[in-house]
């Protein structure tokens, strides 16, 4: 009795089988729909707005940053009552990135946001550990050379020094606009089964 000998390509391929069944497959992302109503610090809804989700890709909020407007989901754009939704968002850590009513042209897809929790000389240099303008909402004001923090931001005093605490900055005349919350670029996680608590701060 003869044996019969398999090719060296079927023997190949019957092992590769063998080894794909053992391997587990790879779970499947899922993604949900987040939905919410984007309202200004004053609490009326911001219409027309249209909003990115962004991720912070470098840096951390501090200092410097990277921040990248991934091409999915796409922006939305708000209705008269500020409502938005967002279809097929994976589990992960977002960022507001946000142009009011009016302006058109996108942002870059990728950008830096520079030295927005550095220290600038104080305008109550007599004042440690406190929020400066959080009675009194602070003027527009530049910060650098790119940035332009809008009407209502806050500074945390550190005696001669002072600090970005909260404020909406705008990246140049077009936007982007960028949320920061006690100094650092703000952001929410969105994982299975919650929402994603989208809130703008400018008037």
């Amino acid at each position: 009795m003869s044996l019969i000998r398999p090719s060296a390509a079927v023997a190949l391929a019957l092992l590769a089988a063998a080894l794909s069944a053992q391997q587990p497959k790879p779970q499947a992302v899922r993604r949900g729909t987040v939905a919410g109503v984007f309202t200004g610090r004053s609490g009326k809804p911001m219409a027309r707005a249209r909003v990115f989700l962004g991720k912070v890709i470098g840096g951390g909020g501090v200092l410097y940053s990277r921040i990248r407007l991934p091409e999915y989901p796409p922006p939305t754009v708000t209705d008269g009552g500020g409502r938005f939704q967002f279809r097929g968002l994976a589990p992960g850590r977002y960022t507001i990135v946000y142009q009011p009513a009016g302006i058109t042209a996108p942002p870059l897809a990728d950008f830096g946001v520079k030295s927005l929790s550095a220290f600038t000389r104080s305008i109550l240099p007599l004042m440690r550990g406190v929020e400066i303008g959080a009675g009194e909402p602070l003027a527009a004001r530049p910060w650098g050379t790119e940035f332009t923090l809008l009407k209502g931001h806050t500074f945390f005093g550190e005696g001669a020094n002072m600090k970005i605490w909260n404020a909406t900055v705008r990246k140049g005349q077009q936007g982007p606009y960028i949320e920061m919350r006690r100094g650092l670029i703000w952001e929410e996680t969105r994982e299975d089964g919650t929402r994603l608590k989208l809130e703008a701060w400018s008037y």
